[in-house]
């Protein structure tokens, strides 16, 4: 949990200097300097509840280096750097564009660390701000990198200054003294045959294969795909506070058989010899290794089979130049956390890496979204399994941070409608392969809010994956019951169309079509051959129009009914209407002595609003808000839409007008031309 934060500091902040203060250029007394609360929530994940965070900091001083307690105090919603405004006379260089850097391990309480302030157009603050991984700078006011993502920037730090930079948070050998680039290779050895033979670099070949487009929540499915297929039916994941001591890691604990220790040695082994079969999750003999090194520099595999006792092995990305794997004890810390139980296999991810950007949810602290993520996201993807609807086997149990995770599958809702599925057959080298098609409906708005009544806002969240039921339309792929790939029309249509939101096709694909689909090593990309599409299209363009159907037009409101004159009474307007007899009716032409009052006219239709986009995915497209507010999205691929659309803006009969005419062309896909010209110009 280790970052650099660069900063250009800017002229209100510099009060924080006594030096400036004293040269009379001081503009407003901030005298602190500002902390994005993006770059706070990266690297203190869990600091949302806090007030403010205690740091101890090395700074420069006109004695030489002193540490000294800082601490950062939220303001709304960034923060500021408090607690030390130096008087130091070294300060008198500082001026609006000078770069702020600051080190900081943000795994202990408190933190600890070191900053400076490098002058304006210094040679060392141009090479930081000349790599690209500053690119950020550009558009925000500060940023923060891990020591994964900055090699070169910790190198030049260590190398100018090794009095703040080059202590034990810089024991990465990436960030000594000599470029990777010219770093020693492995010395080539001799074969039986005579041969030489060039071994790879450890270090850069953990970083490549932990490259395979991994997230935190596909790596951890990853890592489930190994438990399932060690029978597990129990999984405990823990998320350690990344502020706790130990850095940011996380444990997946399973009840599998476990391994012996001959399939120990395989499981760490790269592109190990795995058997998978035709039930497998399992692909390349990569999951475990390149999941894990997406995440973590250094992770280990502590196993126990029933009756046995535990071992453990691991890999530290660190300490590869030999291959030699970490078979070091365990610390009384990881005992804890690791343990295995009675039998089962845990993985133990240390000095993980923090996301780039720090995820978001409504009142909820980064950390805590996390969680949230990865436990929506395992509910969606392994939801046959939680539901006990995977052939073969049983059911199975997710828990994150204690919490069991709810399944979440795409027609979980009881109101969706299933459509005939189909089987379409799939010729490969092999043989022949079966891929069942089934086309569903999720329901409508209106249909939840007569169904669940007041509750039915939480049903929509989760039925459209909260905010994402749009982009979710489309096909959702499983192997093996697994779900692997959801979203999008593939190549069968260019468009996400707001109206077709509640279309879903579901396509069970089975492993032996994995070449002929290109299924990649972390099974999340997936192409469908152009036959297949053809098969697929007209079994989706059913849903899709049915999706349409329930949305409708909007008609127009009709008008309010008029309001009928009170009658005059005897005495003239506005005097006492006559009394009717006891029992009688009122009299002839009166009103009623207990008029209804007249029903109030329906909510008009919300107007439509005109907005030109930049995209070549659509040629227009209407949008509806969770309120009722449409906006009409018009791309640049028809120029003359735009000009028609401009030209009726201020006529709202005409807009109503031409989003009903759209509406029409979509129902026969009339844009998939013009988005199909284009491409093709």
């Amino acid at each position: 949990m280790k970052f650099l934060i660069l900063r250009e500091l800017q002229h209100s902040e510099l009060g924080m200097f006594h030096a400036y203060r004293r040269s009379g250029r001081e503009g407003s007394r901030q005298r602190a300097i500002n902390f994005d609360g993006e770059v706070v929530d990266r690297v203190f994940p869990t600091a949302a509840d806090s007030d403010r965070i205690p740091l101890s900091l090395v700074y420069d001083t006109d004695q030489g280096p002193s540490r000294l307690d800082h601490s950062l105090k939220r303001q709304a919603k960034n923060w500021r750097l408090e607690g030390n405004c130096p008087v130091d006379e070294l300060y008198d260089f500082v001026e609006p564009g000078c770069l702020f850097v600051m080190e900081v391990d943000a795994g202990i309480q408190p933190a600890t660390g070191a900053w400076i302030v490098l002058p304006k157009g210094s040679s060392l603050a141009l090479a930081i701000q000349a790599d690209g991984m500053t690119s950020g700078l550009a558009r925000a006011g500060m940023i923060a990198l891990q020591h994964d993502e900055a090699p070169r920037i910790h190198r030049l730090l260590a190398e100018a200054r090794p009095d703040l930079f080059s202590g034990p948070a810089l024991k990465d050998p990436k960030m000594t003294t000599t470029p990777p680039d010219s770093a020693p290779e492995p010395e080539p050895s001799s074969t039986p045959s005579g041969r030489r033979r060039l071994l790879p670099g450890g270090t850069r070949l953990a970083e490549i294969l932990g490259a395979a487009g991994h997230t935190l929540v596909s790596a951890v499915a990853d890592l489930i795909d190994n438990s399932i297929s060690a029978q597990a039916t129990e999984i405990h994941i823990t998320f350690g506070q990344p502020n706790g001591g130990h850095g940011r890691w996380m444990t997946i604990r399973d009840n599998g058989v476990g391994m012996s220790a001959e399939e120990l040695d395989e499981a760490l082994r790269i592109g190990g010899a795995a058997d998978y079969g035709p039930r497998s999750l399992g692909k390349f003999g990569f999951g475990l290794k390149g999941a894990s090194w997406s995440q973590a520099r250094r992770f280990k595999v502590i196993t126990r089979q029933a009756g046995g006792s535990i071992r453990h092995l691991g890999w530290d990305s660190d300490d590869m130049a030999n291959f030699e794997v970490d078979e070091t004890p365990l610390d009384a810390w990881e005992r804890e956390v690791a343990d295995p139980k009675e039998r089962g296999t845990v993985v133990l991810w240390k000095d993980m890496k923090a996301p780039m950007v720090a995820p978001a949810a409504r009142g909820v602290p980064p950390f805590v979204a996390e969680i949230q993520d990865l436990s929506r996201h395992l509910g969606l993807v392994f939801h046959r399994f939680l539901d006990g609807d995977a052939r073969g086997r049983p059911p199975l149990k997710i828990w994150v941070q204690g919490t069991e995770v709810e399944s979440n599958g795409p027609a979980s809702h009881p109101l969706t409608e299933h459509y005939d599925a189909k089987t379409l057959k799939v010729e490969h080298p092999g043989g022949t392969a079966e891929v069942r098609v089934e086309p569903i409906l999720l329901p409508h708005e209106d249909e939840l809010r007569d169904y669940h009544g007041e509750g039915w806002q939480a049903a929509a969240d989760k039925i459209g994956y909260w905010g994402k039921r749009n982009e979710t339309q489309g096909l959702f792929l499983y192997r093996n019951d697994r779900l692997i790939r959801w979203g999008g029309w593939h190549d069968m249509w260019a468009t996400m169309d707001e109206k077709r939101k509640l279309a879903r096709v579901i396509l069970d694909i089975p492993p032996a079509l994995d070449e002929a689909f290109n299924i990649d090593i972390s099974k999340q990309r997936v192409q469908l051959p152009a036959f297949l599409q053809k098969q697929i299209k007209p079994l989706a363009e059913t849903v899709r129009k049915a999706s349409l159907a329930k949305f409708g037009r909007r008609p127009a409101p009709p008008p309010a009914p008029p309001v009928p004159p009170a009658a005059p009474g005897p005495g003239g307007p506005g005097g006492p209407a006559p009394s009717p007899g006891p029992g009688g009716p009122p009299p002839s032409g009166g009103p009623s002595p207990n008029p209804s009052p007249p029903s109030a006219p329906p909510p008009p239709t919300p107007q439509v609003v005109f907005r030109r986009v930049t995209s070549t995915k659509f040629a227009w497209q209407l949008v509806e808000g969770l309120t009722g507010e449409r906006t009409l999205q018009v791309s640049g691929l028809s120029p003359a839409l735009g000009e028609l659309a401009d030209a009726v803006a201020s006529d709202p009969v005409a807009r109503e007008a031409l989003v009903a005419f759209l509406e029409d062309l979509d129902r026969v896909d009339a844009q998939q031309a013009l988005i199909d010209d284009a491409a093709g110009a």
